[in-house]
């Protein structure tokens, strides 16, 4: 869904479309929720421009694809580009590691990614006020 919305905003020639602008926004702070229930760290206000695992082949394929669908598509592939990494930045880092914690079935651009990091340990926190955390 983050990476539909994604191409949407960035590829796609249309109109503003507010409501993928919000799954987005709400979606990687959802990630991001998770991800500090289980204690795996991000950057919690990347660059724009930070590395991303999706790869500038990988994103020209996804438009050629989207182009072979007669998608109307945004004339600045390199603004496009640039965009669509701009939004995978919020997200990237926490679905990869999300998806290594949960064993998250083969999918492109998510399980497909070589693990830069190892497997985060599965903690949970204890009872309320902040007790100890118990490694599972």
């Amino acid at each position: 869904m983050l990476d539909g919305a994604a191409l949407l905003l960035s590829v796609v020639e249309i109109d503003d479309e507010p409501r993928a602008a919000l799954c987005l926004r709400s979606g990687f702070l959802a990630l991001r929720n998770v991800a500090d229930f289980y204690d795996i760290t991000y950057d919690a206000d990347p660059k724009p421009d930070d590395p991303i695992s999706i790869t500038r082949a990988e994103f020209d394929s996804a438009l050629a694809r989207l182009a072979e669908g007669e998608v109307p598509l945004k004339a600045d592939v390199e603004q496009a580009w640039r965009d669509f990494a701009g939004w995978r930045v919020n997200y990237d880092t926490v679905l990869l590691a999300l998806a290594a914690l949960t064993a998250a079935p083969s999918a492109p651009w998510t399980t497909d990614r070589g693990l830069a990091f190892s497997r985060p340990p599965i903690t949970r926190r204890g009872g309320r006020g902040g007790a100890a955390r118990r490694t599972l």
